[in-house]
Parts: structure tokens; C-alpha cells; sequence
């Protein structure tokens, strides 16, 4: 029998069917681009019948604004009048009076004039969404209640116009409007936005790149974690957000424990959880000293006593039921005849859950930095811009998915250098039909495609030689991903944009996130499908800007059912493939997290190069473990070296030699170190490669297969625990594997 609704269910049902969608465009400061992107959105509800009318806009000035304004019905403002002077607002009534089905309201956290209906203008919002109808509005990050003190300690400056974070999460949709800093910049000084004066002292306070840094990155991942619910919601089983918890003990130790978790939750935006289980009375200033230390790392510390189950299946509960995606904990060393029936807590842990990774922290290879002033310090946010030199610049524009409206944004930028003088060429650029797209290239200089035969067919490609020949300043390259057809100069499109940047040409380009080459494996288990074009993942951390396209799954499944992503013949399967809405929500999480992570980078930029030391065998899920390597060694801003012991490389099959060969080729594409080394004693080559190395962190895989072989392939990890002095040690966690 299908489940009864109850009352209260079917009351908030009808409230929400007879009330108004709204709408954000969310930027990380004024400038950005809010108000434009939402009259664009405008003209296509307008194009499609749709009754829209402007409530309120702030044009400052900008002609681009202006033109898209005209197109639509404007509603008076009222005119209020305070101290004598004349003002002009929001006139709510006159809405109301009116009844459009959308209307455009313009800066949201502003406080009214004396004398209008409400206070602020987002609660005439809730008063048009309660009337049904619809409303698109802007809003900057710093304008929400919990963010403002941030900004405020930052600058010395009170942020007078707010709103509640509530108005955020009860949104119908939230479309975040990316920006390089560097790009907003440039927009500051030639739209003229502030008076030369304003924006002399502006600079100095608000907009000083640091500000900026950590707005952008806070609009990120303020947008990435309602999108994560959205991925909970759903009952998705991929944990694209990371979640580390800490398995704290009531020793000093544990200290040691949270600051490493620390330093790689600041540097991966992670959720960090700490849970101390007690199974004895303790000295409470401990306790004390670890739950202060949770509350600088930004954790979550839980306390656990009395416990009527195990240790390690309190762990493993508290795991399951929270998504933890990474366990951070010591481990305790066993004699060799203890090994194989040890019940150590980190062999359970990952016994009992899949996709789970450990990192088990030597103690004694730091000194115990238990000073919570210590920690304090590490946790700094520092101030400095990487410097790039001689190259061109390589600008990426970011997307979840196709027609998102990564080219189009790309066009528009180009579009607007092109008017401020700059020499621009478009190299290649895919429209796939869209019309909008290809009106944007009128005006632009196009560089003729190269025709290269193969298998009796002319194909169009790229033409590299005549691109550097021609030396523009920019120059446009779609689609980064894409291989190139046989006898092209480069086996992939990426390689042809190292050539331009070394000639000095800066490159614009585009590319989606299943195709970077560390996250293929959590794309195919998110979608189910795996992707054969990828980028290596320096090509993006090289990048000097990167744009994040933002777009809702809803807002793009609407594109591509209007035939505006791919032709009618492949809509349907579309949908129910790759855009499903579930798959389009994980990406887009994706999205966000990678991008949010491009912007810590440049904000904790690491004083000392780490290193990272990876074991592999030659077996099926070698490359995901190279992958989850990579994307370690890139969070930790580290150097990655990956290596594989063969008992006897004189006598490698056929077979083997070219699995190594491609094993080298990715882990160079993936900005990595691979070394071939012989040796008959597993332990003892990983034990000497670790000395010789010095790493900080020694990955190595869980082993996969039953039986036996899982038995010895634990007794070799514990081994290696045991003999392990100079590194910490991560245990990357199968998700192919049901646990037990």
C-alpha cells in the first residue's frame, strides 16, 4: 500500500504549489556580474511567454545592463520622501497591484526607506512569493547574517545591509556568479563602477585581494554545501564532499592527531569531526586541552563513555552513519606473532566499510605540537599570490556538464576585451548548433580549421602552426579535453595549448569536470559511466584564472529538453543517462569543491614542499589508487612520486612492460614522479624506498581479494606499520568491495 501523507504534509504541499519560485544569483562582492546574468535569464523567461516585469534594478551605469533592461515592462518606483530629501524604492503595492508571473528585484539585503511596507526588501520578497508570484534577485556573500562579522573583523568596516541565512536555504534556486578576483579587478577600473576616489579606498579595504579570496572561496562552498544536502537527499552513495574524523584517545597523542586533521580539512574544505571514546575515568583538563584544540581546528568534538560495544565498533557506527570519508588515527605496533590475530582497531575499520581511506599518523616522526597557540599559528591564513613569469595565461572556464554555458561566457569575456583593444583570435570553438553562441562570434577574428584526412574523410581541427604564427594576445580554444584526429601535430587538444602558452599567447578555454583525470574514478561511480577524454590534473592547477560556469540541474535539463545542448534525436537518452537530475547534482557539487579549492590554494600556499610516496601493484584498481594519490598530493600542495616493485624486471612479460609504460604515462599526465624498482621483499623495498625518500605520506592500497591472499596482504601492512618510522601512512579504501 503506498504511504498515507499526513496533514501537515499535504499543507505544506499546497503552500508550496500556490507560492512563488525565487531565485538568487549569489556573487563574492559587487562588480561581478549578478544583475547582468539575471536580465539575461529574464530575456529567455520573456522569450518564452512569460510575464516578467522589473520590480527594482541598480544599472549603475552599465550600458550592457541598460540594453537588456529595455526589452522589459518596468514598475514605477514609489517615491518616498525623508528629512525633506526625495527618494525612490521599491514600490510592493504596485507589484502586488499588477500581478506579473516573475518579477526582477534587484539587491536583496537592502534596507528600505522610512515609510515603505516593510523594513527590508526581502521581506516584500516573501510578501510577492506568499502572493504567487515569482521573483529572480541578487544577493553578494557578505550579505548574509553569518558571514557579515567574518568581513567585518576583516576590513574594520560594519556591513549595515543583511539578510538571514534562511532566505539562502529556502531559495527555489541558487545560481552562483564566478569571477576571477584579477578579472573583477579589470572590471572595477574600466566600467567605472566607483568614483576614482571610491575605489582608491575600496581597494585598500574591501576589495583587497585577500577579502576577495576568502569571499570567493566562502560563496563557493557556502553554495557547494546546499548542493551536498541536495546529494544526501537523494540517497546518492558517492561522498563527494570529505569528511575526516579524528579517532582521538585520551592521550596527548591525540593532539597530534587533530592537527594533522586539521591541515588537510583547511586544505580540502573539509567537515572534521573528533570523537574521543572513554573507557575509563580521565584527568579532565585533557579532555579539556582536546575539545579547545577541536574548537581552533573548526571541528566538531564528541565525547563518548560508557560504551557497551568495542572501541572499534563505536568507530565504525559513528563512520556509517555520518558519510566520514576519511579516518585520521595512530596505530599501535604488534609483535610479529601477534600479527595475523590482531584485532587492531585500523584493520577492523576497514574490514567493515567501504570507500573509506585511513591515515595512520606516526608519532613518532613529529615531535607532539601540543601547544594550542601552535596550532593557532599553523592555521593562519596567509596573504600571498603566486607569481607567474614568460608564459602566456591559461583562463578555464569550469562546468558540470555540457550547455551549462561555458563558450558562451568565454565569447562574452572575449567579446569584451576585443572592445577594450585587445587582439583576439578564435582558434576553435565548438557552437553545437546553439545560435545564441555563434551571434557572439561576429566581429571576432576566426582562425581557419586545419583539414587532416583519415580514413578517407577531411576533418577539421585546430591549426597549432597557424595559431603561434599568428601571435594574437588571446586566443580562444574549446573544449580542453579533446583528442585530435590522427596526424595533428599533438595526440590531444591540451598539448596544443602548451605550445601557444610557451609562445606567450594567453588562452582562453573550456572544459567540464568529468573530464579531469584525478576525478574519473568518482565520476564513474556517480554516473555509471566512464569517461575516455581527460585532462591531466597540473593542466588546471597551472591555469592563472579559473571560472566556475554555474547553472542549477533543473535550469540545465530545461536546455536540453529545448534542444539547446544536443539535437532532438538524442534528448531522451540524455535525460535518462548522464543528465539525470541525481547525476547533474554530484557533478555540480564536484564543480564547486574543485573550483573552491583553486582559491585555497592561492590563500594557504605551503612554505614547505611535502611529499607524497605511492606503492602500486600492476592490478584493476591500480589507476584509481594513482588518481587518489594525485588528488592527495595536489590538496597538500605536494609532490607526488609513485613506485612499483617488481621481483625481477629482466623477466616482465610483454603484457607488463606496457602496462608499466602506460602506468608512467598517467602518473607524468597527473604531474607526477614514477620509479621502477627491483626487489624480492616486498616490506623491506618499501621500507628502504621510504628512508631513501624521506616522504611525509606513504599511500598503499587496501587489499581486494578474499581469502588467504587478504590475510597476507594484511600481514604485509602491518609489517610495514610496524617498521614504518619516517612517514605517515594512508590506506587508500576500496569502494568495489561490499564491507563486511
Amino acid at each position: 500500500m503506498p504511504k498515507r501523507t499526513e496533514p501537515d504534509e499535504i499543507l505544506k504541499q499546497i503552500v508550496k504549489l500556490s507560492s512563488g519560485r525565487h531565485k538568487i544569483f549569489l556573487g563574492m562582492a559587487p562588480g561581478v556580474g549578478k544583475t547582468y546574468r539575471m536580465l539575461e535569464e529574464a530575456k529567455e523567461l520573456k522569450k518564452k511567454g512569460i510575464d516578467i516585469v522589473i520590480g527594482y534594478i541598480e544599472t549603475q551605469s552599465r550600458a550592457e545592463n541598460l540594453n537588456l533592461i529595455n526589452i522589459h515592462e518596468v514598475i514605477p518606483k514609489q517615491k518616498l520622501k525623508v528629512n525633506n530629501t526625495e527618494f525612490y524604492d521599491l514600490d510592493l503595492e504596485a507589484i502586488l497591484e499588477r500581478r506579473p508571473a516573475t518579477v526582477i528585484i534587484d539587491e536583496l539585503a537592502h534596507n528600505n526607506f522610512p515609510g515603505s511596507l516593510n523594513q527590508k526588501r526581502y521581506q516584500d520578497v516573501q510578501e510577492l512569493l506568499k502572493n504567487g508570484i515569482s521573483v529572480l534577485s541578487t544577493l553578494n556573500i557578505h550579505q548574509l547574517d553569518s558571514i557579515a562579522p567574518v568581513i567585518e573583523k576583516n576590513i574594520g568596516t560594519k556591513i549595515n545591509e543583511t539578510v538571514p541565512d534562511w532566505i539562502l536555504n529556502q531559495a527555489d534556486e541558487l545560481v552562483l556568479i564566478d569571477i576571477p578576483i584579477d578579472e573583477l579587478y579589470h572590471r572595477l577600473q574600466v566600467k567605472q563602477i566607483y568614483s576614482e576616489e571610491q575605489l582608491k579606498h575600496a581597494m585598500k579595504y574591501f576589495f583587497k585581494r585577500s577579502n576577495l579570496a576568502l569571499l570567493r572561496d566562502l560563496a563557493l562552498n557556502i553554495v557547494a554545501e546546499r548542493v551536498d544536502a541536495e546529494v544526501v537527499s537523494e540517497k546518492l552513495s558517492a561522498k563527494i564532499k570529505a569528511r575526516i574524523l579524528v579517532a582521538a584517545s585520551p592521550k596527548e597523542t591525540s593532539l597530534n592527531l587533530i592537527r594533522h586533521a586539521a591541515e588537510i580539512s583547511k586544505s580540502s574544505h573539509a567537515d572534521l569531526d573528533v570523537l574521543c571514546i572513554l573507557t575509563k575515568n580521565i584527568e579532565q583538563n585533557l579532555i579539556n586541552d582536546l575539545r579547545e584544540v577541536t574548537r581552533i581546528s573548526n571541528g566538531n568534538f564528541f565525547l563518548v563513555k560508557d560504551i557497551k560495544t568495542g572501541i572499534a565498533e563505536e568507530l565504525i557506527h559513528f563512520i556509517k552513519s555520518n558519510r566520514i570519508t576519511q579516518v585520521v588515527m595512530g596505530y599501535s605496533k604488534i609483535p610479529p606473532w601477534k600479527q595475523l590475530l590482531s584485532d587492531s582497531k585500523v584493520f577492523k575499520v576497514l574490514e567493515q566499510t567501504s570507500n573509506l581511506d585511513v591515515l595512520i599518523i606516526n608519532s613518532k616522526k613529529d615531535s607532539i605540537k601540543s601547544s594550542i597557540e601552535t596550532i593557532k599559528s599553523e592555521l593562519e591564513i596567509t596573504d600571498e599570490k603566486p607569481s607567474r613569469v614568460n608564459f602566456g595565461k591559461l583562463k578555464i572556464y569550469i562546468g558540470m556538464a555540457p550547455g551549462v554555458g561555458k563558450t558562451y561566457k568565454m565569447l562574452q569575456d572575449a567579446k569584451e576585451l576585443h572592445d577594450n583593444g585587445k587582439n583576439i583570435l578564435l582558434g576553435i570553438i565548438d557552437t553545437h548548433g546553439r545560435s545564441e553562441t555563434a551571434e557572439l562570434m561576429a566581429g571576432l577574428n576566426i582562425l581557419p580549421p586545419k583539414l587532416i584526412e583519415h580514413k578517407g574523410k577531411y576533418l577539421q581541427e585546430f591549426d597549432l602552426e597557424s595559431g603561434i604564427l599568428a601571435k594574437p594576445e588571446y586566443i580562444l580554444i574549446d573544449e580542453l579535453a579533446h583528442t585530435n584526429v590522427p596526424g595533428a601535430i599533438n595526440n590531444k587538444r591540451y598539448q596544443d595549448v602548451q605550445y601557444l602558452l610557451r609562445a606567450g599567447i594567453n588562452v582562453m578555454s573550456t572544459v567540464n569536470i568529468q573530464h579531469i583525470e584525478s576525478l574519473n574514478d568518482i565520476v564513474e561511480q556517480v554516473t555509471g559511466i566512464k569517461v575516455r577524454e581527460t585532462v591531466p590534473d597540473w593542466i588546471i592547477s597551472h591555469a592563472s584564472e579559473i571560472v566556475l560556469i554555474d547553472l542549477s540541474p533543473e535550469a540545465l535539463q530545461e536546455r536540453l529538453k529545448a534542444g539547446k545542448v544536443y539535437s532532438l534525436d538524442k534528448i531522451e537518452q540524455a535525460l535518462t543517462h548522464f543528465f539525470q537530475k541525481k547525476n547533474l547534482i554530484a557533478l555540480r557539487e564536484l564543480s564547486l569543491r574543485e573550483v573552491a579549492e583553486s582559491v585555497e590554494h592561492e590563500m594557504y600556499p605551503k612554505e614547505k614542499k611535502l611529499k607524497v610516496l605511492c606503492f602500486v601493484e600492476i592490478a584493476s584498481n591500480t589507476l584509481r589508487l594513482i588518481r587518489k594519490s594525485a588528488r592527495i598530493a595536489n590538496r597538500l600542495q605536494a609532490e607526488l612520486i609513485v613506485m612499483h616493485i617488481a621481483k625481477n624486471t629482466s623477466k616482465l612479460t610483454e603484457e607488463k612492460k606496457i602496462a608499466i609504460i602506460e602506468l608512467e604515462q598517467l602518473i607524468v599526465e597527473l604531474g607526477g614522479d614514477f620509479r621502477l624498482v627491483e626487489g624480492k621483499d616486498i616490506v623491506n623495498e618499501v621500507i628502504n624506498a621510504v628512508t631513501k625518500v624521506k616522504p611525509d605520506y606513504t599511500v598503499i592500497g587496501e587489499a581486494r581479494r578474499k581469502g588467504i591472499f587478504t590475510l597476507l596482504q594484511g600481514a604485509i601492512l602491518r609489517n610495514i606499520l610496524n617498521k614504518m618510522i619516517d612517514s605517515h601512512t594512508w590506506v587508500i579504501g576500496d569502494f568495489t568491495r561490499e564491507p563486511t
